[in-house]
């Protein structure tokens, strides 16, 4: 089945990232009022909480190591993404990198792979 193939599972965690990405691009006078309304670091952790969902669904299929491996290249590479996020964020107008959305970056990573490990052993699918 295709949603449950390592194509699948790596192209929906990248394009998550380039989603957040696309996002980061967005100048800071021209975010939609929704997002005004939002408290900025819940939408860090929210979305980063996706991405460690998604790296770890992907990893854990394609790199077949222990899942304590498993985790720390997922937060690696999640650290990664933040800083790569909040550095890009630089080059937009009216936006500024962060360091404490960073760390609500690398909290919602770290959150994810603890409810993917819960579900892993429920849900064959993932």
């Amino acid at each position: 089945m295709f949603l449950r193939s390592i194509v699948f599972k790596r192209t929906t965690a990248i394009g998550w990232f380039v989603l957040i990405i696309l996002g980061s691009s967005i100048p800071g006078k021209k975010i939609p009022s929704i997002f005004q309304l939002t408290p900025d670091k819940l939408i860090h952790c929210v979305e980063y909480f996706v991405l460690g969902f998604l790296l770890s669904r992907w990893f854990a299929a394609e790199l077949k190591l222990s899942w304590k491996k498993v985790v720390l290249i997922v937060l690696l590479t999640g650290a990664l993404c933040g800083v790569t996020d909040e550095l890009y964020q630089n080059l937009t107008p009216n936006r500024t990198p962060d360091f404490y959305d960073w760390c609500l970056d690398f909290i919602g990573v770290g959150l994810s792979t603890f409810v993917f490990s819960a579900l892993k052993e429920k849900f064959s699918w993932l």
